[in-house]
């Protein structure tokens, strides 16, 4: 091996350890913020998301590969459920960085003031089904 292929060796390894610090860092985020009261959140979204007792709201971005498949089911759920909110990262700044959102897809659960749960990636199916219409 020559001496570009270990620079190329030393780079992808460094690039690894980068990506999964970064994932560390932000499952260890999701936990922490976990159970913590809700912040007080700027605009017209972030009012209506404290004035509901149970609401989901999920932070995506039109050039993230992975909400192209989540953000239209959210996008379902919204139309049917006003406690149900998609947030586009890039047009509402200011709501995702009071959520201290890191990456997209995230989805917060919110329940009386307090983040019920922090999901970084797909969000859960049982989390979704809470958020669901009931059968008629």
């Amino acid at each position: 091996m020559g001496l570009l292929g270990t620079i190329v060796g030393v780079l992808s390894v460094a690039f690894f350890g980068v990506m999964v610090a970064m994932q560390v860092t932000l499952r260890r985020r999701s936990r922490v913020m976990t159970g913590t009261a809700l912040p007080a959140l700027p605009g017209v979204v972030g009012h209506r998301v404290a004035a509901s007792r149970h609401s989901l709201v999920y932070f995506f971005s039109p050039t993230c590969g992975a909400c192209r498949a989540i953000t239209p089911r959210v996008r379902e759920l919204e139309k049917t459920n006003s406690s149900v909110f998609a947030v586009d990262v890039t047009e509402d700044t200011e709501l995702a960085r009071a959520l201290s959102v890191m990456a997209t897809p995230s989805a917060i659960e919110i329940t009386d003031g307090t983040i019920a749960g922090y999901h970084v990636g797909p969000i859960p199916e049982a989390v979704l089904a809470r958020f669901e219409p009931d059968p008629i």
